[in-house]
């Protein structure tokens, strides 16, 4: 059971969970791969098709004729809290988000809309994903998490940050990089509507993410990958990177390239150094978004 421990003044907390220290180290080790029905699968990976015995108990599952499930729900082996699930995103062991379909985003977005509304009730549910072995990722296959935090814990999450140096939009949802980032070329992607209200409005805490439209859910897959693509091109490899939702509305998705690491001065102090101006860097995704 995982162990809540509050600073000195109940401002920030720790999570005691010492099973994470069993967790596997497997983002270096190279799988065996094959094709089957069009995909790419490994008999190693315990996240591909025909491994699932090797998974805890399964929560949800999206079901497929060809594969037997599209999107797999099940808790994860070395949890950091009570309720911490793992979400694996599609049967293909090479399915990166700069590749997923419209199709694949409206099935993934729609698991996470489910297992937010139904864990929201016992406390606060955080969706992240985890991009290679320096953003934390010890399992190679594209999955996400979600981890329920108790409703007292003070969370330090950001609130929506005003839409400023723009990169890209579409029909429901803006790409940019706002002046509060705290790491380079980070981008957000809002819902278009918090640019027409004042934050703290009734009608921005309405934007929320589990009450998306399967059209918004697909836009916002549009905008997670065109910008994941333009990250790559931009950092010019296939760079480690997290993101995550707001925890609570209004909605927002978070891009963060781990592309340095913070010092003892970020540490010791809390703040953060970015090297890399969110004006200059949304002009130079800019140039490179199709």
């Amino acid at each position: 059971m995982a162990k809540y421990i509050p600073d000195s003044r109940n401002h920030r907390w720790v999570i005691l969970a010492t099973g994470r220290a069993k967790k596997p180290k497997e983002m270096r080790k190279k799988y065996r791969l094959t094709k089957e029905n069009g995909i790419t699968i490994s008999p190693d990976c315990p996240f591909c098709i025909g491994n699932e015995d090797k998974t805890p108990g399964e929560v949800m599952r999206i079901k497929d004729k060809r594969f037997g499930w599209k999107v797999r729900v099940f808790r994860n082996k070395y949890p950091i809290t009570d309720i911490h699930e793992v979400i694996i995103h599609h049967p293909d062991h090479l399915r990166e988000v700069d590749k997923m379909t419209e199709d694949d985003f409206v099935d993934l977005f729609s698991v996470y809309q489910k297992r937010i509304s139904a864990l929201r009730e016992e406390g606060i549910p955080i969706v992240f994903r985890n991009k290679g072995e320096r953003s934390g990722s010890s399992i190679p296959h594209p999955h996400s998490q979600i981890i329920l935090l108790p409703k007292q814990i003070n969370l330090e999450a950001l609130g929506l940050e005003p839409i400023k140096n723009k990169i890209s939009e579409n029909d429901s949802f803006v790409m940019y990089c706002p002046d509060f980032s705290q790491y380079p070329y980070e981008v957000w992607i809002a819902h278009k509507d918090s640019e027409a209200v004042e934050t703290g409005s009734p009608i921005l805490q309405k934007i929320d993410f589990v009450d998306f439209s399967s059209k918004e859910l697909a836009l916002l897959g549009h905008a997670l990958k065109s910008s994941v693509a333009v990250l790559k091109k931009v950092i010019g490899w296939d760079f480690p990177y997290n993101y995550y939702i707001a925890p609570k509305p209004p909605f927002y998705l978070r891009i963060i390239p781990r592309i340095i690491i913070r010092g003892g001065f970020e540490l010791g102090t809390g703040l953060s150094t970015n090297i890399v101006d969110p004006a200059d860097a949304a002009e130079e995704l800019r140039k490179h978004i199709r």
